[in-house]
């Protein structure tokens, strides 16, 4: 069958519904070039797939949209349009459910440890919000903190930085209880909130 001669829209077994055929899967067999219709449609299918992928069909999704970025993205805008608001929505419900794991994530991978958002939930549930922050820390971790960074001076072999020492020092327990940390770089958001609403109205003023 010729692609100008399929139907406008094909019913999906697996939901029931009537699609468009932007919404089906479409299969063009290379034998004799003729286009064949799918009885599930896209959504159906990637929740079918999802979890019991093989590792070959993934490695080949994988090359396709390597080998062809236009089309990947042009895909991905068309569906991102099409569901920004609920995209948009969903993040910031994540954003507002997971921030202290996520500021926790993003705090770790700027001083180049990539770390899993479970693993920044179970480092937010263990040891706070602030960790690894100075804000965290008792006073006693603190001067701990600089005991460890003074005797790497003293011996003049830099072994940790100071990240990686504060991360020692909440190891051993020197931290705030997790209910009562302050909430880590609470002024520095404000000034940047503050800054960015002064540059939108400037910006509408000119």
């Amino acid at each position: 069958m010729r692609k100008a001669d399929l139907p406008a829209k094909h019913l999906c077994r697996a939901c029931g519904e009537e699609k468009v055929l932007d919404e089906m899967i479409l299969i063009h067999r290379r034998s004799d070039w003729a286009w064949l219709l799918r009885s599930r449609c896209k959504d159906c299918n990637n929740k079918h797939e999802r979890g019991h992928r093989r590792k070959w069909k993934t490695a080949y999704l994988r090359g396709w949209r390597f080998r062809n970025p236009e089309i990947s993205e042009e895909y991905w805008r068309k569906r991102n349009e099409k569901d920004r608001a609920v995209i948009n929505l969903r993040a910031y419900c994540r954003f507002r459910r997971e921030h202290g794991a996520i500021l926790i994530q993003g705090r770790m991978r700027r001083h180049g440890f990539r770390i899993s958002l479970v693993e920044a939930k179970r480092l937010l549930k263990r040891f706070g919000r602030c960790y690894p922050s100075r804000f965290g820390l008792t006073p006693g971790g603190l001067r701990e903190a600089e005991r460890l960074r003074a005797g790497q001076r003293r011996s003049g072999k830099k072994m940790f930085s100071l990240f990686e020492i504060r991360m020692m020092v909440y190891e051993d327990g020197h931290f705030i209880r997790p209910s009562r940390q302050p909430v880590p770089y609470k002024r520095s958001s404000e000034r940047l909130r503050s800054w960015q609403a002064n540059r939108r109205q400037e910006r509408l003023a000119a």
